[in-house]
């Protein structure tokens, strides 16, 4: 294969991932999703995934913004739940 050959099917059938990370770890309700709503492992205590691989699809433009507010709202998350906690002790 020549190299305008090979460079044409490159661009004929390449694509893009901006953010080869997210959407690996999906976030959701159901059985099949990896972290739970409140971004809690499934079947594993006390772990939770806070960062892009949440994200039910990869995104098409930049995970920076999103990233930082799912950090923001985990932390509301996590510091939600130790206030209950110490309501219950």
């Amino acid at each position: 294969m020549a190299d305008d050959e090979f460079e044409a099917a490159i661009r004929r059938n390449g694509i893009l991932q901006p953010a080869p990370r997210s959407a690996t770890c999906r976030m959701g309700p159901d059985e099949r999703s990896v972290v739970d709503p409140r971004l809690r492992v499934r079947g594993v205590e006390r772990l939770r995934v806070v960062d892009a691989s949440i994200m039910p699809s990869v995104p098409a433009g930049n995970t920076n913004a999103p990233s930082i507010m799912i950090g923001e709202k985990a932390s509301d998350m996590i510091l939600e739940g130790r206030s209950d906690e110490c309501l219950e002790t």
